[in-house]
């Protein structure tokens, strides 16, 4: 005697880890084409590693992969609703009960979603974000001095009179130049000349602080490794992660700042097959 599948029902599962799970499971046993690493070819912010990771509840099911993971267990528009509510009620309401479930998506206020239009020049982060230090704040001028290896006063003043203009940068009551924001932030995996331009200009500046910078002031590490698709996807996941904790840390207020620091991730194909 032949059983139809059954397909799984949101409403009898308390654990989400469980649904998805099963949801992959039944797309298996009833689409004879589907496997988790084609699909997630189609898919922007899930990777075959990091589903695996989530079966073995060693990563969360956050919010902002919803859209990506209701693709992969294919969801009808009240399946995804349904799902989407339950992963944004944990994330807010039983953060101490469910640990695993966070929202990451959720920002303190200090984080800005921007457009390229800041990278028209790649200067521009720079600038703005060396006014958040009190000293260049009182003294706007040594702004010039901390970019004069890569920028021309020319360059530099038309830079912030764009951020000002943009409402990047504001004045306060008592005339200083100050931010609007602690961190703003554009998608590095977005096909862009800006970005590109950016990318290198902060290696630029990585290159001079190595001849520049005592080392007990500086941090630099490189770690070559093989990798195949699967620890790859692994790895940018792990990035990934470690990212978003950078952008909480960054979107701090940081009282006693008194030098600018940039940090760069950067993974790269080196040799080997295509």
């Amino acid at each position: 005697m032949k059983f139809e599948l059954i397909r799984p029902q949101f409403s009898e599962y308390d654990d989400l880890v469980n649904y998805l799970t099963d949801m992959i499971e039944f797309r298996k046993k009833t689409e004879p084409g589907f496997s988790v690493a084609a699909c997630c070819r189609r898919l922007r912010r899930v990777s075959p590693s990091l589903i695996s990771l989530i079966k073995q509840r060693k990563r969360s099911i956050t919010y902002d992969r919803v859209n990506e993971l209701a693709r992969l267990i294919n969801l009808s528009p009240e399946e995804k609703r349904f799902f989407q509510h339950k992963v944004e009620w944990l994330s807010r309401n039983d953060q101490d009960k469910y640990p695993g479930f966070q929202d990451s998506s959720v920002s303190s206020g200090k984080r800005k979603e921007v457009s390229t239009g800041i990278l028209n020049d790649w200067i521009n982060v720079y600038v703005k974000d060396l006014f958040q230090i009190p000293d260049v704040q009182n003294n706007p001028d040594k702004i010039y001095n901390s970019l004069a290896s890569v920028a021309s006063p020319k360059r530099i003043e038309k830079s912030i009179n764009f951020l000002l203009r943009e409402g990047h940068l504001k004045t306060t009551t008592d005339g200083k130049v100050v931010v609007n924001e602690n961190l703003a932030i554009a998608d590095p995996r977005v096909p862009s000349e800006k970005i590109r331009k950016f990318h290198k200009g902060a290696l630029q500046f990585a290159r001079q602080a190595i001849d520049t910078v005592a080392p007990e002031k500086r941090m630099a590490n490189c770690l070559i490794v093989p990798l195949d698709t699967e620890a790859y996807d692994e790895l940018i996941e792990l990035i990934n992660e470690f990212s978003e904790k950078l952008k909480k840390f960054a979107e701090r207020d940081v009282k006693n700042g008194d030098q600018l620091h940039q940090m760069i991730l950067n993974v790269s194909p080196i040799g080997g097959s295509k």
